[in-house]
């Protein structure tokens, strides 16, 4: 026997309006418990070198805010961007917290990656060198330091040299592949290398503390931190891709609010395994200087970059830059207001 057919007959007289809430009521709560019960989306996000612009990545991860956004991200350290450009294009990594040599080294090889992101569009290099050298003409014969041959560090060394008046067929410069900035710090500490562009002042400061010199800084459009992922993937996942940018986005406007700075300076230390709270605040005041507060994608950056890595691949030279962007999903989050309630939240 039913509930309704052991009921009063007036019962059964009840208004439809009650009954039609009663239903309602009982769809929504299970529709509240389905939502509840649904699991994060799991991405994994891949960066090839530890630095203060990692900030962001970081802080994404140590507040949570990948989880407001209900994604679950597994941070993964490539410390070589052929290798990241290589998991990217093969799936094993979703997205690459990276920048132009991995877009442009993917279309050299006929992989189609997109950069949906730009937060360092123009980045600083400073050249840090041993003692012993004290002039450009000091660099002459010398071995350079760079973690891959056409990766960002030896952009930076090449558009360090171009400033300087050096060529490196005329003046013999010898290029060491080292590893990323952490690595090539104690390169130079043991004389593994005499003089390296390193693209934060934190890892120069702390050599200078040493005795090391920083001969010059270089201060270029380049394309060198943003969101990189697959063509097919934004296809696929645009929302899941979205909630990742916003996640990023909001952590880079907490790394760039003054609430944020503590923990900011925090995370890097903890990161980067730094003992002088000073090197990380310097690390903190250059990142605030360089991060786009609307990351759009650089074409200026990627056409800089491209003219590089041209000298290595003339292949690249065919390219169009324009086509390695996709900032649709950027122009949606400021069409929808997200950066301006970001930037009213943040604003001190």
């Amino acid at each position: 026997m039913t509930l309704i057919s052991r009921l009063p007959n007036r019962s059964l007289a009840l208004p439809l309006s009650f009954v039609f809430t009663l239903l309602a009521a009982a769809i929504f709560t299970n529709t509240s418990a389905t939502q509840a019960a649904t699991p994060p989306t799991r991405v994994a996000i891949a960066y090839p070198s530890p630095s203060p612009r990692v900030a962001p990545l970081w802080i994404a991860q140590d507040m949570d805010f990948f989880g407001k956004y209900g994604i679950r991200a597994q941070i993964v350290l490539v410390r070589n961007n052929q290798m990241l450009t290589a998991d990217l294009a093969a799936g094993d990594i979703d997205i690459g917290y990276t920048g132009g040599t991995t877009v442009l080294g993917a279309a050299a090889a006929g992989v189609e990656l997109k950069m949906v992101a730009g937060f360092v569009s123009r980045g600083r290099g400073f050249l840090t060198v041993r003692p012993d050298i004290r002039k450009p003409a000091d660099l002459a014969g010398k071995r350079f330091g760079v973690q891959s041959i056409g990766g960002t560090l030896w952009m930076y060394a090449m558009l360090t040299l171009e400033q300087l008046g050096l060529d490196v067929a005329r003046d013999r410069i010898q290029f060491v592949i080292v590893g990323d900035q952490t690595v090539m710090v104690r390169a130079l500490e043991t004389n593994i290398v005499d003089a390296t562009v390193l693209t934060t002042r934190t890892f120069s400061l702390a050599l200078k503390q040493k005795g090391f010199n920083v001969m010059t800084e270089v201060f270029r459009a380049m394309s060198s931190t943003g969101i990189v992922t697959r063509k097919s993937f934004i296809d696929k996942s645009p929302a899941m891709i979205e909630n990742v940018l916003k996640a990023m986005i909001e952590a880079e406007y907490f790394v760039l609010s003054p609430s944020g700075k503590a923990q900011t300076i925090k995370t890097v230390m903890n990161r980067l395994k730094l003992s002088d709270p000073a090197l990380a605040e310097e690390g903190h005041a250059d990142v605030v200087k360089e991060f786009e507060t609307k990351p759009y994608p650089s074409l200026e950056g990627l056409k800089n970059m491209q003219r590089l890595l041209a000298m290595q691949n003339p292949k690249l030279a065919d390219v169009n830059p324009a086509n390695l962007m996709d900032s649709s999903l950027m122009r949606k989050l400021e069409d929808s207001g997200f950066l301006a309630q970001l930037q009213a939240r943040y604003r001190e």
